[in-house]
This record gives structure tokens, sequence and C-alpha cells, in this order.
């Protein structure tokens, strides 16, 4: 009976303690072990006040760390870091933000320095990874940087060896506190080059960039490369490998229309002037991408060769292409009638016009270096219509040229014969965009000179934005003073026997020639392009004369 009893209470007081709360049921199961129970209990708890003290600096931790990272003060650190990071001499960051362990910077516009390999650069919407440590203790493991809209201009090269090893640096060093996987660019355009003889492009095209064992390699994929005269390439597959020795061209695939070119293998010694030195295998490119443009609508066509490329992007000369073209049915050129000798042929001749020469057989060597061009061993033929063989110089004009011409106040585009038939209707659209340029840098530069008042400083991006627009300028400047070059050669010509058949004085003056069964004439090239063949195409209206 007395067990029963005893049985009922140790029930009842079990159901007791077990509606009690959680420390008391602790403290009553260890009272029961004595001195050591207590011990234990005492230990447990303060444990537990120790687990609750750590969750609350943890969580106060996280909300400090997620707080901070949108301080002004940790931006201003970040800025910081990346301008030294690039060695920029000024840096212009806009619309910071760290969200869910991603970083976004909505604007970046760096200056270059004299240890960068860029002169200026912008770029916008980048975004990476980043957690709530990284930026302030350890490493911080960026991944995959994604960029919408990058601007680059690179250097051209360096000043002296020093400035050559720190520019290889400043590209192949590696962050100690910053680790980057690889960069994509949506939108790419970089640019390099200080005149027309060495600038470049890739513009608009889709950029991948990867970290080798020993450099970097380049994917570029859509877009337009350009180089002096090779303009406005439709990148097909741009592969280029980049290493403290230099660049090579693992693959180069362009086109434009039907014509293809290829770079593959090409590479660009590094140093104080990049030496470049490959193959540019051309098939079918239009011949308007080697003419200065004041001559695209004299002469038409399409050339094909294997051309030798040589020079440097950091050289007065810049960077030349020479090699033999051959028409072999595939290509064409064509010449037309705006070359005064041509207009004069068709009045004198009464049978055949000469409006359009297009020659489909023959071959040349072509070479273009320090901003002219040269043309060797020419020998063409346009059926039995017309020959054409000897040599051309293309240069710019020497200052005592230029001053002769500035002091003449024309560009002397031909006689009256030819009136306002050299007229180029570009020259009005290139005057309103000069104009247009002129007032916004005139609109910038009073910015820069009221600088101290509120607003007044033009921002980083602002005078990135110009330059460019400048360089814009400097482009179509170039194309204009294409129109000064000079031409110096000698052709020969051949016409059919009877063209001159109606114009005795011209045929006793330009016999047929009987081991030819044809018409020569010496051309002697000298001028510029309007005066080229103007003398003799007067003196053929004065000798044909009936």
């Amino acid at each position: 009976m007395e067990s029963e009893q005893s049985q009922n209470f140790n029930e009842r007081l079990s159901q007791w303690v077990a509606s009690q709360g959680f420390w008391f049921q602790i403290r009553y199961s260890m009272s029961s072990s004595g001195t050591k129970g207590t011990a234990m209990y005492s230990l447990l708890r303060l444990a537990s006040r120790l687990l609750v003290f750590l969750l609350v600096v943890a969580v106060g931790g996280w909300i400090y760390l997620f707080k901070v990272t949108g301080t002004k003060k940790f931006s201003d650190g970040l800025r910081a870091s990346i301008q030294k990071g690039l060695s920029a001499s000024e840096i212009e960051m806009k619309g910071f933000s760290r969200n869910r362990g991603e970083l976004g910077i909505n604007r970046l516009a760096c200056q270059g320095g004299s240890e960068t390999f860029f002169t200026w650069l912008e770029a916008r919407n980048i975004r990476c990874k980043m957690g709530l440590l990284d930026g302030i203790s350890g490493k911080w493991d960026a991944g995959t940087v994604a960029i919408s809209t990058l601007d680059l201009e690179l250097r051209a090269g360096a000043d002296d060896p020093e400035s050559a090893r720190m520019l290889s640096q400043a590209l192949f060093g590696r962050s100690s506190s910053v680790l980057i996987d690889s960069l994509d660019v949506a939108n790419a355009s970089l640019r390099w080059g200080y005149s027309d003889r060495t600038r470049g492009a890739i513009e608009n095209s889709v950029l991948k960039v990867q970290r080798s064992e020993n450099g970097l390699k380049l994917s570029f994929k859509g877009g337009t490369f350009s180089q002096n005269w090779l303009r406005k390439l439709e990148i097909v597959n741009l592969v280029v490998a980049c290493n403290r020795d230099g660049l090579t061209f693992e693959k180069a695939e362009f086109q434009a229309g039907l014509a293809t070119v290829d770079l593959r293998g090409l590479k660009v010694v590094g140093g104080e002037r990049p030496a470049i030195d490959g193959m540019a295998k051309i098939r079918k490119l239009g011949i308007e991408a080697i003419l200065p443009v004041a001559m695209r609508s004299f002469i038409e066509g399409s050339i094909s060769g294997d051309f030798q490329v040589s020079g440097s992007t950091n050289s007065s000369d810049g960077v030349g292409f020479s090699g033999k073209v051959t028409l072999d049915g595939q290509d064409s050129i064509s010449l037309r009638e705006r070359i005064h000798l041509l207009k004069a042929l068709s009045t004198v001749d009464f049978v055949r016009n000469y409006h359009r020469v297009d020659f489909r057989e023959g071959s040349f060597q072509l070479k273009t270096s320090g901003g002219g061009m040269e043309i060797t061993d020419l020998s063409l033929k346009a059926e039995d219509l017309f020959t054409l063989d000897g040599k051309m110089l293309v240069r710019l004009p020497t200052p005592e040229e230029t001053k002769a011409a500035a002091e003449s106040g024309s560009r002397q585009e031909g006689s009256p014969l030819f009136n306002g038939e050299d007229s180029d209707p570009q020259d009005s659209e290139s005057k309103i965009d000069d104009s247009e340029f002129s007032l916004r840098r005139a609109a910038t530069a009073k910015r820069a000179k009221d600088g101290n008042k509120p607003g007044g400083a033009p921002s980083l991006s602002a005078r990135l934005a110009l330059n460019l627009e400048a360089r814009q300028l400097e482009g179509r400047a170039s194309e204009r003073l294409s129109r000064t070059f000079r031409y110096e050669g000698l052709f020969r010509i051949t016409i059919p026997a009877d063209a001159l058949e109606r114009a005795p004085r011209l045929l006793q003056r330009f016999p047929v020639d009987p081991a030819l069964g044809r018409i020569p004439m010496m051309v002697p090239i000298k001028g510029t392009l309007y005066e080229i063949t103007l003398q003799q195409a007067e003196d053929l209206y004065q000798q044909g004369r009936r």
C-alpha cells in the first residue's frame, strides 16, 4: 500500500516538474546529483548567457557591416582603392550600391597617369560579387566583373624603358587583396594611336577578358575594327593573347560585305615603341579603304593580296602595309571620268568613251607608310580600251607647299574647263559638324573657366566626352587633309590606234607605235588631286580642235 502511495506521489511530482520551465527542470534534475549537479547547472547557465551575448553581438555586427558599406566613408575608401589599383591620376565614381551580395557602380571614369596602360576610361553599370567582409578585411573574391559599356583609350607606348616597365606592371600585376576571375563587357570600345598614321579602334564589340597562366586573353565578338586605312571592318572572331612580351592575334577574322581580312599571327611586341609584325591576308576589299578620302570619287573597285604589316603605334611613321595586288578576274579597279585626262579622251575619241575605265588584268606593288602611299611596278589592262603602266607617290605636302597653298587662297581644283565638278558635297556637312563641336567645346571651356562658381566645374565624365569628340574631329580633319596630298609619278598609257583619227594634229603628236599597234602617251603626275593630268587634258582639248 505504501509503495502504491509512493508511486502515485512520484507520478504527480513528475507531472508537476514537467509543467515547470526548462531551467527549473534542468536545476531539479541536477540537484539530485548533489554538489556536482549544482556546478554543472551553473556552468550551463553561464554558457547559455554567453551564447545569448554572442548572438546579440553577431546580429549587431551583421547590421553594422550591412550599414557600413552604404556609408560615404566606405565608398570614398573604395574609390581610393580603385584609383590606387589602376594608378589613375583622377577618378570619378557615381551610383555606388551593395545589394544581396552584389556590388554595383553606375559610372566610373578615370584619367590615366604616367604609370597606367590607358589615357582615360569610362565604364557604366559595373556589377560583381561582394560579401559582408569584402573590402574590409581579408581577400575580396569578386569573381566575374560585368560591365554594360566600356570606353577605353589605350596608351600608344611609353616615353622611356622605366615607363614601359611600369605600364607592364599596371596591366599584368595582380592585386593581393582583390581577386578577379574574368571581365565581361557587353559593349566595349577601345581606341589607340595619336595620329592618323597610328590611329586604330575596336568599337561596340562584346568583350570577354580572362586571366591565363602568364597574362590575359581577350575575346571580341561583333563590332568593328579599324587600323589606318583598314576602316570599320566587322569583327567575326578576334582572340588576342596578351602578356609581358606583347600581343599575339591568335584569331583575327574580319569582313566588310564580300571582303575578308585575316590578321591571324600578327604580333605587337611591347616596349617604348610597340613593334608590329605580321601579315594581313586581304580578299576582295573595297579599294576605297586604302585611298585618301578625296580620291574615292575618282577610283573604285576591290583588291586582294597578302600584305606585310610593320611599324609602331608610337612612332611618327606609324603602322605601314606593303604587298602585291593582282587582278585575276575576281577583282577590278575602275577609273572614273572625274580624272581630267579621261574626260578629254572621251571628247577627242569619236568612237569610244572613257567615262569609266575598268581594269580587270594586271598587278602593282602597294606600300603605305608615314602617312603616304607608294605604287610601283604598276601594269594594268582594260581589255582593248586602255593600258596603264608606271608608278606614283602620294605624300603629305611640305610646309612650303602648305604655305603657298594658303597664300593662293584656293584649293586649285582645276581650270575653268572643269569648274564646279570637283566640289565635295561633304564639305558643307563637315562645316556644320565642326561648328556644332566648336559650340559644345566653347560651352565646356566656359564651365571650366567658371569652375569657382557652384556647379561650374565640368565633371571628369564631361571632359572625357569632350576628348572623344576631339578625337572624332581629328579624324574629320585628317580627311580634309587628304585633299591637300601631293601626287608625283609617271605613267604610260596606250589607247586604240584609231582613237585620234579625227584629230590629225594629235595623231601627229602621238603616233601609233608599230610594235604595239596602239597609241602610247607619257603622262607625268605632279600636284594635288585636282591638278593631276589637267595640263595633258587641256593640251588634248587645244590640239584636238579641227
